[in-house]
């Protein structure tokens, strides 16, 4: 039987709109026209040989060690501690075996601890979700989600190891008891960027006990707003209260946030919270997007402005100029001359200046101090700054920690001769080379580290101490507005050894430097539960109700950071003139060095569910690639390496496309051409991809990858870094590290880009599921439009848009009704086959409100347990998450602004909960079914 064929209406005369999902549509390339027109595409649904049978089968058993984990597989129990947990000691009569209980706890993070609810079966943590009792509850993200995973990693530490080597915990605890002995040792401690009640108690009573104690914060993506704000203090943004929003190069919606975000997308409904209004554009807020490449944020914008990494100073001078009185501030910075872009930023000016007091300016954490000043002085002229303002400077508890700078000066000088590294960073991989803190990092007589992956500090420590996972760990925090949350476990360490950050910190203090994790002598509480709780009694309430309060809830009420009055600071011109760099050009690429969405800064990349979850922009899985503009691949001469069109053909004297050829196959033996880069003296050589809405001449590189290669490495490089990365993320990326420098630590100028001779297996997901044709995105627009009318006929015609504009109508297969002669209701009428006629649930997805972030990808595989395949199994077309996350580039016919900077249009594609759901009709074997209040369902065990 021949394959149908769906022949969809054409695309009227008048539609101004281009839409498309990836360069391949937009070109008609013969690849993606073979996704397209194939239903199952070659390779999809079968193994090529045995060959191909046997490195899934390897693959699988690989990839899906921590799924197996977390659902019980070759873990015979999950320890737990015998008291100390509320609700209960012993479990009672009412927890039964496969029935979930839930309890309040938070995920400590740099920008702010995550409030959670934890979803645990007889101890074991299989989820999490927000805590919406939390004053900030703000939902979760796609890292949060994951977190669980990384709990049953088997690539993650479980044993102490001495250089390098794997040794006992016994080797180590004689050095342990020897430190805390010695009073006068010469020690350093790195942490994190996280804010933890329990740890700045700590570090006051180490610098009491340690007189030549120094301390200090690393981590790898931060930028210089300290410079700006001062030592401590951070922007805190309140989005319900911002009528008008700019970012300046600022992903606060993705990988930077800067506050809570449910106020922010509340304002992005037309109807309000709840819904509960009729839709009014006035009460929406605007955001204006300054940046490089599409991010999450940018996405959202209703209007975007692309420029280089560099430029971005000039446009936000520029804003400045038409804002502020201080124009010395900005004299060094040459003024703005393209004339469309002073058109955007004049608009800019005007729509600020018409929203004092209720409007913002937040500059990219990452970004020069120049940016931060300038985004300051903007606020400050506005009056958006202050109580009942959307925007307000806070002190936070981290203000006196050196950096990795200072540390490095410290052990060069003899001021530091023992090391203890806190830090989830990684600084023997991510440290800025130009600093050789690797050649500093030798110099230490000892090196104590703790991680949860023995990755690359860790083998380079003289000792490693396997760290607790947040989820088996009593430790405190505090979320972005500085509300006191606790961290608190459900079940003692999976391994024996590993120690957490409290009970590292703790053993150092005592006299005899006794290390105690988990539980303390004759089943007693942790240490750091006793430290947790002395700590409470300080910052909250002393007493027990007031601590079961705390557990229960999972924070305390009433604790905030306090205010600060921001100023500008007296650096501010000489650093804002210092920041000016000359734009690139063809031969002089600037490379911006961006956060990825999948591993951060590098952190994640043994999360499986991170590496298989498609990148929100690139669509890109397993790998990192350098994103480049279509007008700058063609200059470069690479965009027909990337993007083949369908050859045209002669047959019998008349050109067409009839003898298709796919040198690459289909996707599973997909190749992108690799380039090779050079900037600040330093080579790499690394795929190219093409990003829609991209700025001219620069290339984005996600950081993070490249961390180890083995035997197995398709480019066969060097594998003496193998044992510095899991068993997921060997072979994964490339290393863009080393480009950086001191001075160009977010982006560098100068680059040059030339082809090679290589290819390189990639894995991208968008054009997966092409959908025959149909049309799933819908938008339209708040401005009065000639062909779609006013806001509200558009609104009204939402409904209508894509494939529900020539849908047929559903009809049911079954009688809606019973019989009122034979099984009346009530009232003597035919009754509805319905068993809960008041409840009847369904799912709907706000596209108002969407940005595309995975989060509900990674949430639905944490809750279900979806397997990952792997790359060379996704770029087959087989993976398996039950939601996906489509994104679309649109842009108008007549756009003279900018044709090259589309609108993104993210559109989940999951499954709804329909009434009428095909799924359920077709089942053989019944396993789909409808449940009486109105979801559809699936008996596992049937399917």
């Amino acid at each position: 039987m021949s394959k149908r064929t769906w022949n969809h209406p054409a695309v009227p005369a008048n539609e101004s709109t281009v839409a498309w999902r990836s360069a391949g549509q937009l070109e008609d390339s013969a690849e993606f026209r073979h996704w397209l027109e194939r239903e199952f595409p070659q390779g999809a649904a079968e193994m090529a040989d045995a060959g191909d049978a046997e490195v899934s089968r390897r693959s699988f058993l690989k990839l899906m060690g921590a799924s197996t984990a977390l659902a019980g597989l070759g873990m015979a129990a999950c320890r737990r501690p015998e008291s100390y947990i509320v609700p209960f000691t012993k479990a009672p009569e009412w927890v039964i075996p496969g029935k979930a209980t839930y309890y309040a706890s938070s995920m400590p993070r740099a920008q702010g601890a995550t409030p959670l609810v934890v979803t645990s079966f007889e101890g074991r943590p299989t989820k999490v979700a927000p805590n919406h009792r939390h004053p900030e509850a703000d939902g979760t993200d796609a890292f949060a989600q994951a977190s669980v995973l990384d709990l049953y990693s088997p690539s993650r530490s479980r044993k102490f190891l001495k250089v390098g080597t794997a040794t006992a915990r016994g080797e180590f605890e004689p050095v342990l008891a020897a430190l805390a002995a010695d009073k006068t040792a010469k020690i350093g401690f790195v942490f994190g960027a996280d804010d933890s009640p329990t740890r700045n108690r700590l570090r006051k009573e180490l610098a009491g006990k340690f007189a030549a104690a120094k301390f200090y914060q690393y981590e790898a993506l931060t930028g210089e707003a300290a410079v700006a704000l001062g030592d401590g203090v951070k922007w805190l943004a309140d989005f319900a209260k911002a009528d008008r929003i700019l970012s300046l190069d600022c992903d606060f919606a993705g990988t930077d946030p800067q506050g809570p975000l449910q106020g922010f997308f509340e304002r992005r409904k037309p109807e309000g919270h709840g819904y509960s209004n009729e839709p009014e554009v006035a009460k929406m807020n605007r955001l204006y997007a300054v940046e490089a490449a599409y991010t999450l944020t940018g996405g959202m914008a209703d209007h975007r402005l692309r420029v280089a990494p560099s430029q971005v100073l000039t446009i936000a001078a520029e804003i400045a100029r038409g804002i502020i009185s201080n124009t010395a501030l900005v004299s060094e910075i040459p003024p703005l001359t393209d004339k469309k872009q002073l058109a955007w930023v004049q608009g800019v000016i005007n729509d600020l200046k018409a929203n004092p007091g209720k409007s913002m300016v937040l500059a990219g954490s990452r970004q020069p101090a120049a940016i931060h000043h300038l985004a300051l002085a903007i606020n400050l002229v506005l009056g958006n700054l202050g109580a009942d303002k959307p925007l307000a400077a806070v002190q936070t508890e981290t203000a006196g920690l050196g950096n990795l700078a200072t540390l490095k000066a410290d052990i060069d000088a003899g001021t530091i001769e023992t090391l203890v590294l806190l830090t989830p960073a990684n600084p023997l991989y991510d440290a800025l080379p130009d600093l050789k803190f690797g050649e500093t990092f030798a110099k230490l007589k000892t090196s104590i580290h703790l991680g949860l992956r023995s990755d690359a500090t860790a083998h380079a420590a003289t000792w490693h101490v396997p760290a607790a996972h947040y989820l088996e760990t009593w430790a405190d925090a505090r979320s972005c507005r500085g509300t006191y949350t606790v961290v608190q476990p459900m079940i003692l360490p999976l391994y024996p050894d590993c120690v957490s950050e409290f009970e590292l910190l703790l053993a150092l203090l005592s006299d005899e430097g006794k290390l105690l994790n988990g539980e303390g002598p004759k089943g007693e509480a942790s240490p750091a539960y006793a430290a947790v709780r002395a700590t409470f009694s300080v910052q909250g309430k002393a007493g027990d109700e007031a601590w079961k309060n705390f557990l229960r809830d999972g924070f305390y009420q009433g604790l905030a950071y306090p205010p600060v009055l921001a100023k500008l600071a007296a650096s501010a011109a000489t650093d804002v003139a210092a920041a000016k760099v000359p734009a690139p050009s063809p031969t002089a690429l600037e490379i911006l060095f961006a956060t990825d969405s999948s591993v951060l800064d590098g952190r994640w990349i043994d999360n499986g569910w991170l590496q298989e979850a498609p990148d929100p922009i690139s669509k890109l899985t397993w790998d990192n690639a350098a994103l480049i503009a279509p007008l700058t691949a063609k200059n470069l001469g690479i965009y027909d390496l990337i993007i083949s069109p369908e050859p045209v053909t002669t047959v019998l004297g008349v050109e067409g496309t009839f003898g298709r050829s796919y040198p690459d196959g289909e996707g599973g033996n997909h190749r992108s051409p690799m380039i090779r880069l050079v900037v600040n003296g330093v080579t790499l050589d690394i795929p190219v991809l093409i990003s829609f809405g991209q700025a001219e001449n620069t290339l984005v590189i996600p950081l993070g990858y490249g961390q180890g290669c083995d035997d197995d490495d398709e480019l066969k490089r060097s594998t003496v870094n193998a044992a510095h990365v899991g068993r997921v993320g060997v072979n994964r990326g490339f290393n863009a590290y080393p480009l950086r420098t001191a001075a160009s630590p977010y982006f560098a100028s100068g680059a040059t880009a030339v082809k090679t001779a290589v290819v390189y297996s990639i894995a991208v997901t968008q054009e997966h599921s092409a959908m025959y044709g149909r049309a799933l995105a819908r938008e339209i627009s708040t401005i009065d439009d000639v062909e779609r009318g006013s806001f509200e006929s558009q609104l009204a015609n939402v409904k209508k848009q894509g494939n529900d504009a020539h849908a047929p109508p559903n009809l049911s297969l079954y009688q809606q009704k019973g019989s009122a002669t034979w099984h009346p209701d009530k009232d003597g009428k035919a009754p509805d086959f319905l068993s809960d006629t008041l409840h009847q649930w369904g799912m709907a997805i706000d596209l108002s409100a969407c940005m595309g972030c995975n989060a509900c990808l990674v949430a639905c595989q944490a809750e279900n347990n979806i397997p990952i395949v792997g790359k060379e199994q996704v770029a087959k077309g087989r993976e398996m998450h039950w939601i996906r996350m489509d994104r679309y580039f649109a842009t108008q016919k007549d756009n003279d602004f900018d044709a090259d900077n589309p609108a993104l249009i993210p559109q989940p594609v999951a499954g709804l909960q329909c009434e009428l759901a095909p799924c359920e009709t077709v089942c053989p074997v019944n396993a789909t079914v409808h449940t009486e209040d109105g979801l559809n369902a699936m008996a596992y065990n049937r399917c």
